[in-house]
C-alpha cells in the first residue's frame, strides 16, 4: 500500500498517536486508480507497512491458521519475550490473510508496557471512527461505547491487530463478538486469563533462521563470506530477532570478525547491541520497569545462578523468603516472559541476553545487598549438596547441620532429584567459592558432589566436578584433597570401562596416599587399585591390596568401608571359583549396607549376590535379589546401574526359560543406554538381545543387531565386550552353516578372555562350541571343546559352569562309546550334585530342552533328579 498517496487524497484522515504508521481513516477514502478514475472505499486499512525481511515462522503461521478455524476461538494471542518478533509475525499474518477479510484491517498500539497504556474505550472510539461512525454518534459513556462497538463489529470481517497489550482487562472489551473478525493480540505477557483465545508462544530463531535473517538484513555476501563468524553472531545474539536486526545494521560499518569480538565481551554485549533508536537494553527496560519491586529484585538475584536453570527453592534462598513467595515471583517473571520454562518440570532459565540485563541491574545494588544474596545462594548449594550426598550414602545421621537455608531432602529419591536439578549450579559454585576466597568450602563441595554424582550415575556432571576439583590443587596444594579428586577421576574412568587408563592413574595414587601417611586415604587407594587389578583379570595382585584396605578400615573402625572391603574381597573369591566364600563375604557386606542405610551399596551387593547364586544354579533366588536391586537403583535414578541390573536379570530369566521377558528387558535397555549416552552399554544390550533373537529363530533381526554391536565396540576398543559379542554370534553362524567363521570368532574371543584373566568366559566359549559341534554331529570336536572347558576351568570355574561341562562330557563320551571317560566325568558330576542337587537337575532340564539325551542309567536318578 502506498500510504503517502492515500493520505494525500483522504478526507477525514485522523492522526493516531504512537501507532506505527501514524494514521487510521475516519471517513470515506478516495483512491486514484491507474486510469485516473476515483472510487470510494469505506473499509479502513491502517496496518503499518509489512516487514520486507520477514523470516521463517512457518510453524507459527500454520498454528495461527489452525487457531483461526477453531470453533471457540475469539482471538489469537501472540506472546513471547521482548524483541522476539511478535508484531512482525502478526503483521505478516494480517497481510497474508487480508483478502479473506473484506471489511478492512485495523491496527492499534495498546502501549501496555508504557507508563500510560491506552484505555480500551480510546481504542473503541478510534476503531468506530475508522469504519465511518461519525464523531457525534460515538457514545461518550464507557458502557454505551462498548455496546455500539460490539454491534458495529459483530458481523464485520476485519483484521484487528492489538499490539503491545498489557493486561487481559485492556484486551477483553476490544474482542468483538460473533467470531467474524480476526483479532491478533501481541503481548510480552502471557495474559493467561484471556478467555477463548488461541495462545501462541513465539520463541527465538533457530540457527539457520538466524543466518537467513542476517542475509536479508545485511546481504548474503557479507554473511556467506564468513558463515562461521555469522553463526557466532547469531549465537551471541541469542538468536533474538531484535538483536539480530541490530547486529545486521552494525555490520554495515563493522566486519563480522570485529562484531564477534565485541559481542564476545559479556560485560559490553548489550552496549554493542544498540544502533540508531534500536536497543536490546531499551526493549528489556520496558518489561523490567513494569514489574513490582519484589519481582524486580528476584529477577536481579536470579542472574547470580551459575548453572543452566533454577527452581523455587533456590529462588527462595536468594530472596531469603519462603518458597510460596518465591513461587509467586517465578510465576510473575514467567508471565512477563523474562524467564522461560526449562526442560525440567517446575524449573526456569534465562535467555542469555536477559540474564546479562538482569546482571547489570543486580550490580547497581549496594555491595552489602549483592554480597548477602550471593552468600545465601552459596550456603544453600553447599549445605544442600552435603545433605544430598549423606542421604544417598546412608550417612545422614553422622552430622548435625547448622541453622541455614538448605533444601528439604528426606529420602533417597529426593536426594537424587536434588542432584539432578542442581548439580550444574552446585558444580559452578565451586568456582564461585574460590573467587570468594573460600578454597576450603570449594574443596568440600567438590568432594560431596563427586560422591553424589557417582551414586546417581551422572557421569558428565561427575567429570565436570572432578575437573573443577583437580584445578583447585594448582593454587591451593592439599595432598589429601588431591588424592581424593584423582581417585574420583580413576573411578570415573573405571565406570567408563577405560580400565588401563584408570589402572595407570590408580598406580600413581596409591604411593601418593602412602606418602601422605593418612590411613583412611591409604585404605581407599588400596581398595581402588585392588578393584582395578580385578578389572584387568589380576585377582592375585588384587587380593593383598583389598586385604590391606579391609585391615585398615577395621583398625579405623570405619563400618561402611569395612563392608566395601568385604564386597571387593568377595569378588576375588568369586573370580577364583570359591563361590561359598564369595557369598559369605557379600552377605556380610549386605548386612552392613542395610545397617548404615546405604541403599545403593545394598543394591550393588544384591545384584552381585544374584550373579553368584546363578553360578550355583539358584536362579529364582537370583531373580529375587535382582528385582529388589532394580527397585533401589530406579529410586536413586542411576540409569547405568538400572541398565546393569536389567541385563543381569535378563540372563536369570533366560535360564528359567522366560526368553520373551528377557528379550523385552534387553530391548528396553538399548533405549535406556542410548538415552544416558552409554554407547558401550547400548552395544552390549544389542548383542544380548541378538542372542535371544537367535533362540527365537529371528536370525535376520539378530544379525543386524550383532553387526551394530560389533561396529561400535570395535570403534570403542572395548575388547572384552567385543569378545563376548563375537562369541554370542556362534550359534547363529552354526545355524547358517558357517562353522569355520564361527570357530574363528570364538577363538578370537577365547584369546581375549584368557589374556584378561576372564577364565569363566573362556570356559563358556568352549562349552558353546561343544554344544554347537554336538548339534551338527561332530562329536569328536565337541568332546575336544568340552575337555578344554574342563581343563581351563579346573579350580576356577563356578559350580554351574563346571557341572555344565561335566554333564556335556558325560553325554558326548557316551555317544562316542568312551566308557573310561564317562566314568571319570560321572564321578565328578555326582560330587557336584551332592553339594548342588537342584543345580544339576536344572542343567539336565536345560540339556534335554536342547534335544540332548541324558543317560539315566549312567548318571542315576539321584543325581539328575
Amino acid at each position: 500500500m502506498r500510504t503517502s498517496k492515500i493520505i494525500a487524497n483522504a478526507t477525514g484522515a485522523a492522526a493516531v498517536g504512537n501507532d506505527n504508521n501514524g494514521y487510521i481513516f475516519t471517513g470515506p477514502v478516495t483512491f486514484q486508480n491507474e486510469a485516473g478514475h476515483s472510487r470510494a472505499w469505506n473499509s479502513p486499512h491502517s496496518l503499518p507497512p509489512e516487514i520486507p525481511d520477514f523470516t521463517g515462522r512457518s510453524r507459527e503461521i500454520s498454528e495461527i491458521e489452525a487457531g483461526i478455524s477453531s470453533v471457540n476461538r475469539m482471538a489469537i494471542l501472540v506472546t513471547g519475550k521482548p524483541g522476539v518478533g511478535k508484531t512482525s509475525l502478526a503483521l505478516h499474518v494480517a497481510y497474508k490473510l487480508a483478502s479473506q477479510y473484506e471489511d478492512g484491517a485495523l491496527y492499534a498500539d495498546l502501549r501496555g508496557v508504557e507508563s500510560s497504556p491506552a484505555l480500551p474505550e480510546e481504542i473503541m472510539g478510534r476503531f468506530l471512527a475508522g469504519v465511518g461512525v461519525a464523531e457525534d454518534e460515538i457514545p461518550a459513556t464507557n458502557d454505551a461505547r462498548l455496546d455500539r462497538y460490539r454491534r458495529e463489529f459483530a458481523r464485520r470481517k476485519v483484521v484487528m491487530i492489538l499490539d503491545n497489550a498489557g493486561s487481559e482487562a485492556q484486551v477483553r472489551p476490544l474482542i468483538p463478538p460473533g467470531g467474524e473478525a480476526l483479532v491478533l493480540v501481541t503481548s510480552r505477557s502471557n495474559l493467561s486469563g484471556l478467555e477463548a483465545a488461541h495462545h501462541l508462544f513465539v520463541d527465538v530463531f533457530d540457527d539457520d533462521s538466524s543466518l537467513t535473517f542476517l542475509r536479508k538484513t545485511v546481504g548474503a555476501g557479507v554473511v556467506d563470506g564468513d558463515v562461521s563468524s555469522a553463526r557466532k553472531v547469531g549465537a551471541l545474539c541469542g538468536h533474538l530477532p531484535l538483536a539480530l536486526r541490530i547486529a545486521g545494521n552494525r555490520l554495515r560499518t563493522a566486519t563480522m570478525t570485529e562484531l564477534v569480538e565485541e559481542l564476545t565481551d559479556q560485560r559490553n554485549r548489550l552496549g554493542a547491541l544498540e544502533v540508531g533508536d534500536l536497543a536490546v537494553r531499551a526493549a528489556f527496560n520496558l518489561s523490567f520497569r513494569n514489574l513490582g519491586k519484589s519481582t524486580r529484585n528476584s529477577l536481579k538475584r536470579l542472574s547470580l545462578v551459575p548453572g543452566g536453570d533454577f527452581g523455587t527453592a533456590l529462588c527462595a534462598a536468594l530472596n531469603d523468603s519462603d518458597e510460596r513467595s518465591a513461587k509467586s515471583a517465578l510465576r510473575k517473571l514467567s508471565e512477563a516472559n523474562l524467564i522461560e520454562a526449562s526442560p525440567r518440570a517446575g524449573r526456569y532459565r534465562f535467555h542469555d541476553l536477559i540474564r546479562l540485563y538482569a546482571q547489570e541491574q543486580f550490580e547497581r545494588d549496594s555491595r552489602k545487598k549483592t554480597a548477602s544474596a550471593s552468600s545465601r545462594m552459596l550456603d544453600w548449594l553447599s549445605y544442600s549438596a552435603l545433605k544430598a550426598n549423606l542421604t544417598l550414602n546412608g550417612q545422614i545421621g553422622r552430622l548435625e547441620f547448622p541453622s541455614v537455608l538448605m533444601a528439604e531432602i528426606d529420602s533417597i529419591g529426593e536426594a537424587a532429584a536434588w542432584i539432578a536439578d542442581e548439580v550444574a549450579n552446585a558444580s559452578a559454585a565451586i568456582d564461585l567459592l574460590l573467587r570468594a576466597g573460600d578454597p576450603n568450602r570449594a574443596k568440600a563441595l567438590a568432594i560431596q558432589l563427586s560422591f553424589a554424582c557417582e551414586v546417581v550415575g551422572d557421569w558428565q556432571a561427575w567429570e565436570d566436578v572432578v575437573n573443577r576439583g583437580i584445578s583447585i590443587t594448582g593454587s591451593y596444594p592439599d595432598p589429601l584433597f588431591d588424592v581424593s579428586m584423582l581417585s574420583s577421576r580413576a573411578n570415573l574412568l573405571r565406570y567408563r570401562r577405560e580400565f588401563q587408563s584408570a589402572l595407570e592413574l590408580a598406580s600413581k595414587i596409591y604411593p601418593r596416599a602412602q606418602e601422605a601417611q593418612d590411613k583412611m586415604l591409604i585404605a581407599n587407594a588400596a581398595k581402588l587399585l585392588g578393584c582395578l587389578r580385578m578389572d584387568v583379570g589380576d585377582a592375585a595382585g588384587a587380593q593383598p591390596l583389598l586385604e590391606e584396605s579391609l585391615s585398615l578400615s577395621r583398625e579405623l573402625g570405619l563400618h561402611h568401608e569395612i563392608g566395601q572391603a568385604l564386597y571387593n574381597l568377595g569378588t576375588v573369591h568369586r573370580a577364583s571359583g570359591r563361590t561359598h566364600e564369595a557369598i559369605a563375604h557379600f552377605e556380610q557386606d549386605l548386612e552392613i549396607c542395610i545397617e548404615v542405610g546405604d541403599a545403593s551399596g545394598a543394591a550393588e551387593t544384591m545384584n552381585t549376590l544374584a550373579l553368584t547364586h546363578m553360578e550355583v544354579g539358584e536362579f529364582s533366588k537370583s531373580e529375587r535379589y535382582q528385582r529388589e536391586a532394580l527397585k533401589i537403583f530406579e529410586s536413586v535414578g542411576n540409569p547405568h546401574k538400572v541398565s546393569m541390573v536389567c541385563n543381569d536379570l535378563a540372563i536369570s530369566l533366560r535360564h528359567q526359560g522366560k526368553v520373551q521377558s528377557a528379550l523385552s528387558l534387553h530391548l528396553e535397555d538399548i533405549e535406556r543406554s542410548r538415552a544416558c549416552g552409554n554407547i558401550s552399554g547400548e552395544a552390549l544390550a544389542k548383542a544380548n538381545a541378538a542372542v535371544l533373537l537367535v533362540e527365537l529363530d529371528r536370525d535376520a533381526e539378530a544379525a543386524q543387531l550383532f553387526e551394530q554391536a560389533v561396529s561400535v565396540l570395535s570403534a570403542l576398543g572395548d575388547e572384552l565386550r567385543l569378545a563376548r559379542t563375537l562369541l554370542g554370534q556362534v550359534p547363529m553362524l552354526f545355524k547358517a552353516g558357517e562353522e569355520d567363521l564361527a570357530l574363528g570368532e570364538a577363538d578370537k574371543a577365547i584369546e581375549v578372555f584368557l589374556r584378561h584373566g576372564e577364565v569363566r568366559d573362556a570356559v563358556s566359549a568352549h562349552e558353546n562350541l561343544a554344544l554347537a559341534f554336538k548339534d551338527i554331529g561332530e562329536k569328536e570336536r565337541a568332546l575336544f571343546h568340552t575337555e578344554e572347558a574342563m581343563r581351563i576351568g579346573d579350580g576356577v570355574a563356578s559350580p554351574y559352569l563346571r557341572g555344565a561341562s561335566c554333564l556335556a562330557a558325560v553325554i558326548i563320551c557316551d555317544d562316542l562309546g568312551r566308557p573310561d571317560l564317562v566314568a571319570n566325568y560321572v564321578n565328578e558330576l555326582r560330587a557336584i550334585a551332592d553339594k548342588y542337587p537342584e543345580m544339576v537337575s536344572h542343567l539336565r532340564k536345560e540339556y534335554e530342552g536342547e534335544g540332548w539325551a541324558v543317560p539315566d542309567d549312567l548318571i542315576g536318578n539321584g543325581v539328575a533328579e
